[in-house]
């Protein structure tokens, strides 16, 4: 293999070196250059330069008894292509990039991983053209899955998404809000009783409603009331107090509908409301002596029945107490 790549080197040499005797006229300023002046321009050792010649990646031909490089041709293939750099700087594959992407530039664009990016080729099966060992996509085919799907966001898009998810809720941010299970969400937006209340819009393959949609149900019905003013994570949604100024805005007539400011207690405020640890908090719920309701992994506990509980553990305490 060695021995057979030194015999082409050395006819690519001869190639060079012979002198024409067809009589070609001068070569004329600005279409021509000479290899070594092409192997200059790249950085290339002369080996390398022969090489490179040899792919036949643009037109040679000789010209006065030497093998010269046509420029036209060389500067096609270099906007064509990633591997080589000119030394002046001049940056390569500009056609290239104009009509496709590599999964570095697709990782960019989406703000993920490059390993991610690959995945994304694989998995959805996207075409891809192999430029110097490398994998590129086809802005065409890119873009036509980009807007197939909405889990994948550029950066415009995501800053978009951002404002409308600023005016939306998930369905478990509005199970968190209601301390209803999402089961029971689903069954609201499907009841016919309450769906016109709501606009769903999907962002990254979720599917969210309009805040002021969910401020209009609950000034529209009595069923359901604000349960809690944090989602399933503990950050803050909304204000309750904000809730309840939109929600009475939303409603008919002279008659506020008010949603009350404190129906239920984290844990932290039940143990300091009976004087004991969130532990022993944690024990009697968990032993089925209080109320609770679930939200997310969280729970909340009724402050009205909360406190008929203790009130009611007091006077038996203090009933054997006096026995």
């Amino acid at each position: 293999m060695k021995q057979h790549k030194e015999q082409e080197f050395e006819e690519l040499r001869k190639r060079i070196e012979a002198a024409s005797s067809y009589g070609r006229a001068e070569p004329k300023p600005g279409k021509w250059m000479a290899v070594s002046e092409m192997g200059k321009l790249l950085g290339l050792k002369k080996t390398d330069r022969y090489w490179l010649i040899h792919k036949n990646y643009f037109r040679t031909e000789n010209v006065m008894g030497i093998l010269r490089v046509d420029i036209a041709s060389f500067e096609k293939w270099y906007a064509n292509q990633v591997k080589y750099r000119k030394v002046t700087g001049e940056e390569p594959g500009l056609e290239l990039k104009e009509s496709s992407l590599s999964p570095g530039d697709i990782a960019e664009l989406l703000g993920v991983t490059t390993d991610t990016a690959y995945s994304i080729i694989r998995k959805n099966k996207l075409e891809t053209v192999i430029v110097d060992y490398w994998k590129r996509v086809p802005k065409e085919v890119f873009w036509d899955w980009y807007h197939s799907q909405s889990r994948y966001r550029t950066k415009e898009d995501r800053e978009r998404d951002a404002a409308v998810e600023a005016e939306t809720l998930t369905m478990p941010e509005m199970a968190g809000l209601l301390g209803v299970t999402r089961q029971e969400i689903y069954n609201i937006l499907r009841n016919e009783k309450y769906m016109h209340y709501f606009k769903f819009v999907i962002i990254a393959d979720r599917k969210r409603i309009y805040r002021k949609g969910f401020e209009e149900f609950l000034a529209g019905q009595d069923q359901y009331q604000l349960k809690s003013s944090v989602d399933i994570s503990g950050s803050v949604i909304v204000g309750v107090s904000e809730l309840n100024d939109k929600a009475a805005a939303c409603g008919s007539g002279t008659e506020k509908k008010t949603i009350p400011e404190k129906k239920y207690l984290t844990r932290e405020e039940a143990a300091e409301l009976a004087g004991v640890s969130k532990g022993t908090i944690s024990k009697w719920y968990q032993e089925g002596e209080i109320p609770v309701i679930i939200i997310g992994k969280g729970i909340r506990i009724p402050l009205k029945e909360f406190e008929q509980w203790l009130s009611k553990r007091k006077e038996e305490a203090t009933a054997s107490g006096n026995d």
